[in-house]
């Protein structure tokens, strides 16, 4: 693992690492924001800006504490930014709580800031007469930045070591490599810059703030309770500005002056991002650059308390004031001797990651797979993290980013998924009521079936016997019509009766391929020879290239007619009644209609036509099974059938009969009729 990674239970997929990471380091694998060790350069934005705390940094805690349990000595250095660090505490209770911990000395990490001010001095003279870049190379977040993803200002860093370097050799070369160093600070990057091969085997361990609270505070150690004392190692005076922004040059005598423009002083990971690109496109006209990814180290990502920038630095500037008023520049002037030939360079590795770049062709296709398929549509809201949809469609292309990062796609997808759903809900709901209906109409097909089977034979034998009494009985014998009514009566039971078998066989559908056209022709002309001198005309609009349907051709046959019976009884006087059949575009069905000119249905009847046995028709005309063995048959058949009517001028039945075995869609019409839905 790298001194940062991401904990996966924790990441909620809001993307703040991504828009915060400089280096682009973080690779999204299902919604999920990874960490990529060898393109990560330390800096912590990521983890000052991730809420869900679901980034992991390294844990040099149990390290320590092995120093602290062995009989080595061990020196912590403290970072200049850790009165600020642990306010309200006197910083001098925090020195005594470290020793009371078990470091040996305690040193300032200023005093490396003195050692290499003297070398900075020198190399900003020679670079302001040679006319030459120079990067400070204090923050080694900068540095792993420049050396991974700018080669082209790598001979720019200056070549002298950090601060914590500094300290780490003067100590070794008062003491010998036997001991231990501990760098306490508030840097995420210092714990990758003790493993850079070129500085490496100075500093042992690196702590940040919060685990050396961590530390105390597993101790039993109160620090509000230990004395204040004072560093072990060499004097400091300017060396304790250096996490303030432009204390390197305050250190070592310069100042940038505001008409100038040699050097350049910056901090923040947009203007420092800014600075170096113009630099790389040399654009820039200053030669000095003093460069943090922090807004100064009093800003680190792992300082633990919470105040404003310009708050922290107030306090450590008053607290710089009131140690400098003790500190004899006579001191450090001698401390400083002791390590006049102490190395104080350093080298650095290129580590150059080009990440290969997309063609214009997958760019686009990316784009149009993110849904942005012109330029009005990349809004470059930056919810994904990039600054751009261009952008987050190259990171599509190189693998460090999902296309369901973006914001207005997963709008969009949700609101299609959502239309999907209530589509889906709406045709399972339609199915559902269809097999409902389905299973009552076989249902009733079945008890039809066999009411109609157990009338009919008692219903023939009184038939046969009516007719029987009325040969018997002359026509102008008095009982003759009592006869008559018994005989009529009975007959109109029968077809009664046979409305019912006709119904009962709808539950048995024999499909075969059909000419629909050549059958409605067929019943056009046999329905014109029963209608023979009749007023009401009947007239067919059939499509020439109808293609064949299977369908039960007898129910279908019985369908027709039973509209066509429904028109004509419907029609007072002369009329007309159409049969038309065509195939509309787009859909996978054919389409019949049966108009007619009659005096149509009434609202409040319009939802009952279709009920069983439910008839407007004078007693003895009707018996109300017509429209519903329609109904049965389109059914049947997974069909849809809706009417329209009004009054006064005609009544169009609709019928959709599908080509295939997809059911279509419901039509918008009558929809269920009332004794389906139990009514």
């Amino acid at each position: 693992m790298g001194v940062v990674a991401t904990i996966p239970e924790k990441c909620k997929r809001c993307y703040s690492c991504v828009r915060e990471c400089p280096a682009k380091a973080i690779k999204v694998i299902g919604g999920q924001a990874t960490v990529i060790e060898e393109q990560c350069i330390g800096c912590g934005n990521c983890v000052k800006v991730c809420a869900q705390k679901a980034k992991r940094i390294e844990d040099s805690m149990i390290a320590v504490r092995a120093f602290l349990e062995s009989k080595v000595r061990t020196f912590a250095c403290l970072a200049p930014s850790f009165p600020v660090a642990f306010h309200p505490t006197h910083p001098g209770r925090i020195i005594s709580a470290l020793r009371k911990l078990g470091f040996g000395d305690i040193w300032e990490v200023a005093f490396g800031a003195e050692l290499i001010s003297r070398e900075y001095a020198k190399l900003f003279k020679d670079a302001l007469q040679n006319g030459k870049y120079v990067i400070s190379t204090p923050c080694p977040a900068i540095v792993s930045y420049i050396e991974k993803y700018m080669p082209t200002l790598h001979d720019a860093l200056a070549p002298i070591v950090s601060p914590m370097i500094a300290v780490g050799r003067a100590i070794r070369q008062r003491y010998g490599s036997g001991v231990r160093i501990v760098f306490i600070g508030p840097c995420i990057a210092k714990k990758n810059e003790i493993r850079d091969p070129n500085v490496q085997g100075t500093v042992d361990a690196v702590l940040t703030f919060e685990e050396m609270q961590s530390l105390i505070r597993e101790s039993g150690i109160d620090p509000e309770q230990q004395k204040i004392s004072d560093f072990d190692g060499p004097a400091c005076y300017l060396g304790r500005t250096f996490p303030i922004s432009g204390g390197l040059l305050r250190t070592t005598g310069l100042q940038a002056d505001i008409l100038e423009n040699d050097v350049l002083i910056t901090e923040g990971k947009n203007r420092v991002l800014g600075v170096l690109k113009e630099m790389e496109e040399g654009k820039s006209k200053a030669k000095l650059f003093d460069l943090l990814f922090c807004e100064g180290c009093i800003n680190g990502p792992k300082m633990p308390v919470e105040m404003s920038v310009f708050t922290r630095k107030e306090q450590l500037t008053d607290y710089i004031i009131e140690q400098n008023r003790f500190t004899v520049r006579r001191e450090l002037t001698e401390a400083l001797a002791e390590f006049d030939d102490l190395d104080l360079s350093r080298e650095f590795s290129r580590q150059t990651i080009l990440l290969p770049h997309p063609s214009e062709e997958d760019i686009a296709r990316t784009l149009k797979a993110m849904r942005k398929f012109g330029p009005e549509d990349q809004l470059n809201c930056g919810s994904c993290g990039y600054p751009t949809c261009r952008d987050k469609a190259v990171a599509v292309c190189q693998g460090l980013a999902e296309i369901e990062m973006c914001l207005p796609y997963l709008v969009e997808e949700l609101e299609t998924t959502l239309r999907e759903l209530q589509e889906s809900h709406r045709e399972l709901a339609s199915a559902q009521n269809r097999l409902i209906q389905t299973e009552r109409l076989a249902s009733m097909g079945q008890i039809s079936a066999g009411v109609a089977h157990e009338i009919n034979n008692p219903l023939s034998t009184i038939l046969l016997y009516a007719h029987m009494l009325l040969k018997h009985h002359k026509q102008e014998d008095g009982e003759s019509e009592e006869v008559q009514m018994i005989l009529s009566e009975a007959t109109r039971c029968r077809t009664i009766m046979r409305g019912l078998l006709d119904f009962a066989r709808q539950s048995r559908v024999v499909k075969e391929a059909t000419n629909l056209g050549a059958l409605i022709e067929e019943v056009i002309d046999n329905l014109r020879l029963k209608i023979g001198t009749s007023p009401v005309r009947i007239e067919g609009e059939i499509q020439s290239d109808l293609p064949k349907v299977k369908v039960d051709a007898d129910q279908i046959r019985q369908m027709l007619v039973n509209l066509v019976q429904n028109g004509l009884d419907a029609i007072d006087g002369t009329g007309k009644i159409v049969i038309s059949a065509r195939k509309p575009e787009d859909q996978d069905c054919l389409e019949i209609q049966v108009r007619d000119t009659g005096r149509g249905i009434p609202p409040e009847v319009l939802s009952e036509i279709f009920t069983p046995f439910f008839t407007t028709k004078q007693l003895g005309k009707g018996t109300g099974m017509g429209l519903s063995i329609v109904y049965g048959v389109v059914k049947m058949h997974s069909g849809e059938i809706s009417v329209d009517s009004d009054v006064g001028k005609g009544t169009t039945f609709t019928i959709r009969l599908p080509l295939s075995d997809v059911k279509i869609k419901q039509l918008v019409g009558i929809g269920e009729p009332p004794w389906v839905r139990g009514k």
